[in-house]
């Protein structure tokens, strides 16, 4: 005879494992990506997040930029903005409008540099994530985000 369970029934071993499997399959694909972007480049996937970030808007406040981020805390995203300032990738400048609020935009080099490193992200994400998956993957991925982001809501 089986000892009762002493496990809760609020979700099933299906739903269990597929949200393990969603955490597995975040950390698998970053950490191969970030390995990748390390090698060639010797930036952090964190630290890449960034400058993508910064790609589509620039300057920007650092406070608005940290919170525009997902693999980082606010706090993290302060040293990675520093330590891509001292890396020569980054500048800080004043706000016009409020000198108590600071911007951060590239340099001249960094901006080749984000390029240089957007390609290879881009075929990293390729080569990990898309290329593994047919277009039907792909659709019910997208799918699935809809659903969770309106379920925040």
């Amino acid at each position: 005879m089986r000892p009762p369970s002493t496990r809760h029934a609020i979700i099933s071993q299906a739903q269990e494992n597929a949200w393990f499997a969603l955490l597995f399959t975040h950390a698998t694909v970053t950490a191969r990506i970030d390995a990748v972007l390390m090698e060639r480049h010797r930036i952090s996937f964190s630290a890449f997040e960034i400058l993508c970030r910064l790609q589509d808007l620039e300057p920007q406040p650092v406070r608005a930029l940290a919170g525009q981020l997902v693999s980082v805390s606010p706090t993290r995203a302060s040293r990675l903005v520093q330590d891509l300032i001292d890396d020569g990738h980054l500048r800080r400048g004043a706000d016009q409008d409020d000198g108590r609020i600071s911007l951060i935009g590239f340099t001249e080099t960094g901006r080749q540099y984000a390029e240089a490193v957007a390609e290879t992200f881009e075929a990293s994400v390729r080569k990990y994530f898309v290329d593994p998956l047919d277009e039907e993957d792909i659709a019910a991925i997208s799918r699935i985000w809809q659903k969770l982001e309106s379920a925040a809501d």
